[in-house]
């Protein structure tokens, strides 16, 4: 039976590699990219690298619900199953920014949108089972708290590194409680901090913190998010942190079930 992967932010940095990984091991991987143009040219190096034609690009852009709306659809129209959901993709922009549908951008994109596009193909997971979540996510959710008054930073000052652990914070919060919802239905999900990873996240950081020291490879990026998805001896874990391929404690916020 050919598995079948999602793979959002695939063109390039640790989605790249994810991507790649699945791929090489004789997955269908569609590339969820919101440009196509370098959709399209990631598709062409990972059938080169990994001699798997069965790579396709499709658009998947997290700041635009009507354009994720139009996606859902062609993708059920084209494929009968979801084996894995990696939700990679991600920004950390520095000043407060707008998706098209008015969300800040930070919080739109790393958690609005994968919360959106999990629950639209939940039914398919479920129909896939055994299938696994992935939710990329950063350690930088312990200093994250989360602002039910003013989530999107409209009344307090708009700060980059607060508003990106409030969103990674987010991402925990939703993979634990997709977890506790999806319990006996043969779906597991979990998050994984993948490390400081040499990638364009940080390109609007201040030069400071544009170039982390030592920071980690992709291709050694992915390690976590492709052990949480193809490792036999996670098939039954579910609602887990993992910060590379180790299992770790979440911050107690995290682990905030009333939360």
């Amino acid at each position: 039976m050919n598995k079948v992967a999602l793979v959002t932010g695939a063109n390039s940095g640790i989605g790249f590699e994810i991507a790649r990984g699945l791929l090489a091991k004789g997955a269908t991987v569609v590339l969820g990219c919101r440009d196509l143009k370098k959709g399209h040219a990631a598709r062409e190096q990972l059938v080169s690298l990994t001699g798997n034609d069965a790579a396709e690009v499709m658009q998947v852009d997290l700041a635009n619900l009507a354009r994720l709306r139009n996606f859902v659809p062609k993708f059920l129209a084209r494929f009968e199953r979801l084996d894995w959901l990696v939700h990679n993709a991600g920004v950390w922009p520095r000043t407060r920014r707008k998706t098209e549908d008015g969300f800040e951008l930070t919080l739109g994109v790393n958690h609005l949108g994968p919360f959106f596009l999990t629950d639209a193909l939940l039914p398919l997971l479920v129909r896939s089972a055994p299938a696994r979540v992935v939710v990329l996510t950063s350690s930088m959710h312990r200093e994250g708290t989360f602002d039910f008054e003013d989530p999107q930073f409209k009344v307090r000052q708009h700060h980059g590194g607060t508003a990106y652990a409030q969103s990674k914070l987010a991402n925990v919060l939703f993979t634990f409680a997709l977890a506790r919802r999806l319990e006996g239905q043969g779906v597991t999900a979990n998050a994984v901090h993948p490390g400081v990873v040499a990638t364009g996240l940080r390109r609007e950081a201040p030069p400071n913190a544009r170039e982390p020291k030592n920071p980690l490879t992709p291709e050694a990026g992915a390690l976590g998010p492709l052990h949480l998805a193809m490792s036999p001896t996670l098939a039954n874990i579910t609602g887990r942190y993992f910060e590379g391929t180790e299992q770790m404690p979440a911050s107690g916020a995290a682990n905030d079930v009333k939360l």
